[in-house]
């Protein structure tokens, strides 16, 4: 128990200083948008207490409760061996970690940012100091999801406050928009104004990179893929979309967009991966 807690701790917190600057960029990000949306953006947009604005604090709040549940579970999952006891003879598909001085499962790579060998290593994450992995896979693509749904959804809100902030289309405000800083140095933008614009254009930039991102890493998903074997055209994981999601996000995946501590075990043991030869013939054998 002492030694999984140990562990679980050294791999939480990001170990480099660019994914500790990058990890608490995202934090600050994540809660001042939070914040701009509910306290500055909403109360502009309704002035009285309403349905709507009922609705809107209620959805803000889920989409913030998933982000940063998906985000804290996603560091805080083991994505080690573990207590696995691994073969001292090396098998079929395994292969030898020389800085870990020990054979390493399929599709798990060292990776030298955390310092370890990780389980179905799909990338390392910089914004998270973390590795996306076998038995985190699932809390990291649903951190992008509620990530890009609150982007798409901040900047539909924003449009009309923010251009009545900048007052109105203009080159001033459009300068503003996009050199804030520099308007700002200038005294064309007050302060607020550059608060305004420097939240709008984190909402933009970071929705464009979140959607990216969630494309991406869906569509590898449903190919059941790492990046590794995606850029070497690997494909021998592919066991059919509904398959694929199960291997990424258990036996419940329909369910576990909802919520994050919602359960859904994952099969297998992340050292053994079934692949498309042996699924045909366990079909052919029935």
């Amino acid at each position: 128990m002492e030694d999984s807690a140990v562990r679980r701790a050294r791999q939480f917190f990001p170990k480099t200083r660019g994914d500790q600057v990058a990890f608490g960029f995202l934090v600050l990000v994540i809660h001042l948008i939070f914040y701009f949306e509910q306290f500055t953006v909403l109360p502009e947009i309704y002035h009285q207490p309403c349905l709507a604005r009922y609705i809107h604090t209620v959805f803000m709040i889920f989409v913030y409760i998933n982000t940063v549940g998906n985000l804290f579970m996603m560091m805080y999952v083991d994505i080690t061996p573990g207590s696995h006891v691994l073969p001292s003879v090396l098998k079929p598909r395994w292969h030898f970690c020389a800085s870990c001085e020990a054979n390493a499962p399929p599709r798990s790579f060292h990776c030298w940012e955390c310092g370890m060998c990780v389980l179905k290593r799909i990338h390392h994450c910089t914004f998270t100091g973390n590795c996306a992995a076998w038995a985190n896979h699932r809390y990291y693509l649903v951190f992008l999801m509620y990530m890009s749904i609150g982007a798409v959804y901040t900047n539909v809100m924003n449009v009309d406050y923010v251009w009545d902030v900048m007052g109105g289309w203009h080159w001033r405000s459009i300068l503003t928009m996009f050199a804030p800083l520099v308007m700002w140095i200038a005294g064309v933008a007050k302060a607020h104004t550059f608060f305004v614009a420097i939240m709008s254009m984190i909402c933009l930039v970071g929705g464009l990179f979140s959607l990216v991102l969630f494309y991406y890493h869906s569509k590898l998903t449903l190919m059941n893929r790492t990046v590794f074997e995606f850029n070497k055209r690997i494909s021998e994981y592919d066991l059919g979309w509904q398959q694929n999601l199960e291997q990424a996000f258990g036996t419940r995946w329909q369910l576990v967009w909802l919520f994050p501590l919602l359960s859904s075990p994952l099969p297998g043991n992340g050292l053994e991966f079934p692949v498309k030869g042996n699924i045909a013939e366990a079909v052919k054998d029935m």
